[in-house]
């Protein structure tokens, strides 16, 4: 097992690794324990386009055999040295689900969760693994009902990360799987009040997660089938720009624009209209759930880097716009900080997944 030996407690202070595999990118954070303080120690990604001869910025799928070299490549590069490996799973590969439940034992409960979970799953029961936990009592019920998270995950998603993990030669005994959500989640909400309702919104390259927060927990999850590559999509067709230069423009000036291009800002405006409708449609939606005002909403993923959208998210949603510090509780190396200050965004889930077994 990779350690440490920590001498003054008599303890090993043990290194994990999250990666977060996603549309457009892949995303390595290695972190270790010291006593009180939690160390980064390596990060990188790694664009996925390459490896299937497209322009960086585009949304590709490798399949099973890319996508394992571009992780020995991604481990190599960042020179990752710890063997406990945390994967998170992609919320589109998901069902997450709020029900409420009589309030029933935790024995009566574990019995009761697969009858209920097929009134809400599109696929058998047999076909995933189901996890669920207790949120709180349900204000509408006279405390005769618990409200209940179900998350359900294909057997076929955990399966193809096994198949990973054992061709990149990695101990099972040392693989763990999250929802990517619930790893995004536990960055931002540390150091928040636990009374704090608010939005933590993944941008992706095809689509964005957006999960819910309320009282420390996460209690909903969606999935909008918009993404950073729609943008960069709109700027080439609309400029008559090639792809890459458009996602090289998109990066350099963003919402701001650029004076020699006066349209490219409102092309990034219009194309990021339905992303943020919809963001603004699942906040009203969560608030008229929980009769609570959900006053915070923190941007994460690729998509985030955009110049200019924390300005813009404001003025559109009316509504406090955080952009996430994956790295705020981590101590950083010299040489990391300058860098990681201007990126940290990107790495949001993976940093979340590798604080699993730490925090």
């Amino acid at each position: 097992m990779f350690g440490l030996e920590n001498k003054n407690q008599n303890e090993k202070i043990e290194s994990y690794v999250g990666v977060d595999i996603g549309t457009s990118a892949i995303k390595v954070v290695q972190v270790r324990r010291d006593r009180d303080q939690v160390h980064l120690e390596t990060y990188a990604r790694l664009e996925m386009a390459a490896y299937n001869s497209l322009p960086p910025g585009s949304v590709t799928s490798l399949g099973e055999q890319k996508t394992i070299k571009a992780l020995h490549d991604l481990f190599s590069v960042a020179k990752i040295t710890s063997s406990n490996i945390i994967f998170g799973i992609p919320i589109s590969s998901c069902f997450i689900s709020s029900i409420n439940m009589p309030k029933v034992s935790d024995e009566e409960l574990k019995s009761l969760i697969p009858i209920e979970a097929r009134k809400y799953l599109p696929i058998p029961v047999s076909e995933v693994k189901i996890n669920y936990w207790r949120t709180d009592v349900n204000p509408r019920s006279d405390n005769k009902e618990n409200t209940v998270i179900i998350a359900a995950v294909k057997n076929e998603t955990l399966e193809m990360y096994e198949r990973l993990a054992k061709e990149l030669h990695l101990d099972n005994k040392k693989i763990f799987f999250e929802i990517e959500s619930l790893a995004g989640a536990r960055i931002i909400s540390r150091g928040l009040s636990k009374k704090e309702a608010f939005l933590y919104v993944d941008i992706g390259g095809s689509i964005t997660g957006v999960s819910f927060i309320f009282e420390g927990i996460l209690k909903g999850t969606n999935v909008i089938q918009h993404g950073s590559f729609e943008t960069t999509l709109q700027v080439s067709n609309v400029l008559g720009l090639g792809f890459d230069v458009a996602e090289q423009t998109k990066r350099l000036f963003g919402y701001f624009g650029d004076a020699s291009s006066p349209f490219l800002s409102e092309v990034i405006e219009l194309s990021s209209y339905p992303l943020f409708d919809e963001i603004s449609h699942l906040s009203l939606k969560y608030e008229r759930m929980y009769n609570i005002n959900i006053n915070k909403i923190f941007l994460a993923g690729g998509g985030s880097l955009v110049k200019g959208i924390k300005e813009f998210a404001l003025d559109f949603l009316k509504k406090e716009i955080f952009i996430a510090d994956s790295f705020k509780d981590l101590t950083l190396p010299e040489n990391f900080k300058k860098a990681a200050l201007n990126l940290d965004q990107e790495y949001a889930i993976a940093t979340g997944l590798a604080l699993k077994n730490i925090l």
